[in-house]
């Protein structure tokens, strides 16, 4: 497949949170500001450092002919480029200078953009699930060498999330739920991803910057189970070496997948969700946050165009998170920013600030 998004999100109840708590050295909470489960963070402090907005713009848009023309027309829509734009291929994709994916990544760069690759670890004559030992015993090496290498000659840098949402349970071929689905599980996932990112460095990829985008909480059991549980995402953690950003995915569409409409405040950072985002910031202090996907269900009213706004507030008032990465594209509800009229308005006034660049560096 040359590009794919390929993902079944059969999501239970409150996929995200999104947070402004931020724990300490000691693992308490530490609140930038304080914050109500129904309205939101009081208040608070927008850091002045750079932010780097993100989008993926759909699998229709992002071909090589037609993603370049999508970022600009993104651009003017909303007032801002994205810096980051990210677009999903697995390991049979040619990323060469001639090749499907590698003429895609120019064409991003040529807006002044830093791709940001999901890729799919899959390959051409693979198993279609349980991929974590066979990567391990070098089955992938061929395509990894391959990939490795076409993409270190692009010379740009760029961002790459190898095997993404590895603690959810929607079957893809590298959770830790197709993967035997029990304490084992996340050892072979930071394995595997310690030897992928191991070939890339072997073979002069130093461009790559690494992204560990887990899915927000813990998908099997949607409750603060913390390091307790075996599929607890820091168990899936290859370790401070092999990677350079962390994050987490997560969606607000309680229509779809059932529960209540969740704030950013209260999301990301509740109980459903684990604590994520304070645990990130607490336990790889070192490390920038960057938000690899999230987005909205339009709700009723103007709730969508207020989730937008408190989202973009909460996020650079944390002191960690440096992106974020919006989903625009309309798939199993519409997340995209234009979905009504006031969504997009208060997307445009998010851009508005000063300190949301659109230069990744």
């Amino acid at each position: 497949m040359r590009s794919l998004r390929t993902v079944r999100r059969g999501r239970a109840a409150l996929l995200l949170t999104l947070a402004t708590a931020v724990m300490s050295a000691c693992g308490q909470d530490s609140p930038t500001a304080a914050s109500d489960p129904a309205t939101g963070p009081a208040a608070p402090a927008v850091s002045n450092r750079p932010f780097f907005s993100g989008a993926y713009l759909g699998d229709d848009l992002s071909t090589p002919e037609r993603i370049a023309g999508a970022i600009r027309d993104f651009g003017e829509k909303t007032g801002k480029q994205p810096a980051l734009v990210k677009t999903f291929h697995d390991l049979t994709c040619d990323f060469s200078a001639t090749g499907w994916c590698g003429r895609l990544l120019q064409q991003v760069r040529s807006t002044g953009a830093t791709s940001y690759v999901a890729l799919d670890v899959r390959w051409a004559g693979g198993p279609r699930t349980g991929v974590l030992g066979p990567i391990v015993a070098g089955q992938a090496d061929a395509d990894l060498v391959r990939v490795a290498r076409q993409i270190a000659s692009m010379g740009a840098v760029v961002l790459v999330e190898p095997a993404w949402e590895m603690n959810g349970n929607w079957n893809f071929a590298w959770q830790g739920s197709m993967n035997g689905g029990d304490r084992t599980a996340p050892a072979r996932y930071a394995q595997a991803w310690r030897h992928i990112v191991d070939v890339f460095r072997r073979e002069g990829a130093s461009n790559v910057r690494w992204v560990f985008n887990p899915n927000v909480g813990n998908p099997l059991t949607n409750s603060a189970t913390g390091a307790s549980h075996w599929n607890w995402y820091g168990n899936y953690y290859p370790g401070d070496s092999y990677v350079d950003y962390v994050g987490a995915h997560g969606f607000n569409a309680p229509r779809l997948w059932g529960g209540e409409w969740q704030a950013p405040a209260a999301m990301f950072d509740g109980p459903s969700a684990d604590h994520m985002l304070s645990d990130l910031a607490a336990r790889f202090p070192t490390k920038p946050i960057l938000i690899g996907e999230f987005a909205s269900d339009e709700g009723s009213g103007d709730a969508k165009a207020r989730w937008i706004r408190d989202a973009y507030a909460t996020l650079r008032s944390h002191p960690n998170v440096v992106g974020a990465v919006w989903f625009n594209m309309n798939k199993e509800t519409d997340w995209r920013i234009d979905s009504s009229a006031a969504s997009l308005a208060a997307f445009r006034a998010a851009m508005n600030d000063q300190a949301i660049t659109v230069a990744f560096r």
